[in-house]
């Protein structure tokens, strides 16, 4: 099986895990995902995978913010500096998870211009997914900052 696939598998047992609240499980199969990721961005067996560090590190913090890690912030932060212009739908959802993150450590503040550009991405790609979780990150923000 190719490297980026085993990766992506590890890395949806993790989010799988995060749902559900399993976070020894979730943190033990985000290690074995960074363990099994190998060099390059794609695969070319696998076309319409594309997966390296940043994205990576995008899925360890949607998967751990679940738990109000800390780090979280910092793993998307690290994902959003290196994030493709062109993932639209990922940035909008990194984004959100980040806002999250933010709002839950008390930085309201930071959260507005993430919550702010996930909202025209969402608008942009016509994501009413997003836009859910948008309105209720702005309803957050809006409480937090009064």
């Amino acid at each position: 099986m190719p490297g980026h696939l085993r990766t992506w598998l590890a890395a949806a047992e993790a989010e799988a895990a995060a749902i559900l609240g399993d976070e020894t499980t979730a943190r033990r199969a985000l290690d074995q995902a960074a363990a099994l990721l190998p060099e390059g961005d794609t695969d070319p067996s696998l076309p319409y995978l594309a997966l390296n560090t940043h994205h990576l590190a995008r899925w360890r913090g949607s998967c751990l913010i679940h738990f109000g890690d800390s780090e979280t912030i910092e793993d998307l932060r690290s994902a959003l500096a290196g994030m493709d212009g062109t993932f639209n739908r990922a940035e909008a959802g990194l984004r959100c998870d980040l806002a999250h993150a933010l709002l839950a450590m008390g930085e309201a503040d930071a959260a507005l211009p993430h919550i702010h550009r996930a909202d025209q991405l969402a608008t942009m790609i016509k994501s009413r997914r997003h836009g859910r979780r948008i309105a209720e990150l702005k309803r957050a923000a809006t409480r937090a900052l009064h």
